[in-house]
Formats: C-alpha cells, structure tokens, sequence
C-alpha cells in the first residue's frame, strides 16, 4: 500500500511483503516537488504542478530506476486545462518502457495526450479533441486522480456519472451511477471500484452510516444488484472521539481485500473490512496517519 501526505511511503500489505523506498529518487535534485498521482503495473505517476503546467515523473521502485517525462505540448495549455493522467501501458521483458496518457479538456472538449517513453527518452503525441463527446459539468467538479476498475480507468465527478476511459480503444464515456445508489440515496457521495475476488465492476457509497455496494450482474434490473448493505453505526461508536456526521467514504481498496477506506474530519482515517465489519484506524509503520489517496501497488 502508499500512501502520499509529507511524503511517500510503502505499507507493507503483510509481514512476507517486500520492503520498498523511493530513498534513490532523493539523489535526483530534480525530483523535489512531486507527489503521488497515480499507480499501475509496478510503476508509479508522480506530479508537479509547475507554472507552466503539470511535469511527470514515473518510477519503478523495483528496478529503482525512474523517468521525467517531456514538458506537455503548448498546444495541451495554451487554450486548454488539465484534467487528469494516468499509467496506460508497460512493455514486457527487462527494459524501462511505459505509455502513459494526459487529459486536457478545451472548451468542452476533451483531448488525449499520449507520452512514449524507452530507457528515459520520451515524447508526447496528441490526439485530436473529441468531435462528439462533450464535457457537461464545471472540471472543477472532477477529481484529477483516476482509479482504475475491471479493465478501465475513471475520474469520480460530483454528479450522476464518472468519465471512463477504455486504455485499449482511448475512447471517453460516461457511466452513471446505478439507481439504487443515486437515485434512492438522494445524490449521495459514491466511489468506482472492482468487487473482492471475481474483480466485478462495482459502486459504493456511505450514507447515514450504512454501506451500500452495487455490482454489475447480467440479467439484473438496470444491469446492477445490491451485494452488500450493512450498518458501520456500531463500528462508528466504537471509535471515542469520532463525532457524527463528521465520515465519508474514501475509496474502494484497489487491492480487493473486501474493505473500503473511510475519511473523516480531522479524526484519521479508517478501514472497513466488509466481511468481518472490523474498523480500524489506519496508521503506517512510522505512526504516523494515511494520507489520501491510497494506491495499491502490485509488482
């Protein structure tokens, strides 16, 4: 697990997880200023928000060998803004090779970036804007950190639908969020994930303590079914100093570990295992507090 507050750090998953630093980026100068922003096959998106607009950074904290990426095209600025990025693709075998992409959107138009990058040599290559799909809502409205969920990458909007980006095609759509979750909850807070085990696509959303998950089932009413609703009213009052209506839902884990990540409002943030309805406070081995988001790592 990773965690980016005042710094990036591993959490080992369990006790026979590797041991893993980012300490040999600290040798590069130029590596200061940049946080975590994005996580995919063993590589990490690190951003810097510069004057001049977004720079990247990928590593791999394996191999220990890292990437700045080119500055984006002047074309992706000058009358556009940054929407998100995100790891497409790595090469397999030894070499350092990776595709990542860079969203900027223009007008109400959406445009791809695409960066190429061998052994520390890149470039980037635009795609030309969408002619048919348009973006609706204020990019204020957007969070800029993607999660990535049965084979696709979104972006969480304040509204009834997340953007989704298929990595194959690079084509944009809108999924909105199922019925039972937005339309019942009255426009709740809602998080994209994949189900523990079969990797389903799935939403979440915690509304006056009680956890609901909806996950995509063929032959279901509007193609979602209801897999979990439990009250977390008694995990909640388990915690002394947690006043009410101070949580909201974080995030599914990325892991599949069947827990869901809770923040709060200056009192920490925590897990909930969806089996075994533990909450626990989670704390790295520093002891100091998760900060947010959280990535899963895989190597």
């Amino acid at each position: 697990m990773v965690r980016s507050a005042s710094a990036l750090v591993f959490q080992p998953l369990s006790a026979g997880s590797p041991r893993l630093s980012l300490d040999f980026l600290s040798a590069d100068a130029a590596t200061s200023g940049f946080t975590l922003f994005d996580s995919h096959n063993g590589l990490l998106l690190l951003l810097k928000e510069t004057g001049a607009g977004p720079r990247f950074l990928v590593c791999d904290p394996v191999s220990r060998r890292h990437a700045h990426l080119p500055s984006l095209p002047a074309a992706a600025l000058s009358a556009g803004e940054f929407l998100g990025a995100a790891i497409l693709s790595r090469a397999a075998g030894s070499g350092f090779e990776f595709c990542a992409v860079c969203l900027t959107v223009h007008a109400d138009r959406p445009r791809l970036w695409l960066a190429g990058s061998r052994d520390g040599e890149g470039s980037w290559l635009g795609l030309p804007p969408s002619r048919d799909f348009r973006i609706k809502w204020p990019l204020s409205w957007a969070e800029n950190h993607c999660v990535r969920a049965a084979g696709s990458i979104y972006w969480h909007i304040i509204n009834d639908s997340a953007l989704a980006l298929d990595p194959n095609t690079l084509q944009l759509s809108y999924l909105r969020a199922p019925p039972m979750v937005w339309d019942d909850l009255g426009f709740p807070n809602y998080r994209i994930g994949d189900t523990p085990g079969d990797g389903r696509l799935c939403f979440a959303a915690l509304e006056s303590q009680v956890l609901r998950l909806c996950a995509r089932r063929a032959g279901s009413v509007d193609g979602w079914v209801l897999e979990r609703k439990a009250s977390l009213t008694e995990a909640f009052d388990s915690v002394t100093d947690l006043p009410m209506d101070c949580t909201w839902l974080g995030d599914i884990d990325p892991g599949r570990t069947g827990k869901v990540f809770i923040r709060s409002f200056g009192h920490g943030h925590f897990s909930y295992d969806m089996d075994t309805g533990k909450l626990d406070r989670l704390m790295t081995d520093d002891g100091q507090e998760y900060g947010h988001p959280i990535f899963a790592y895989f190597m």
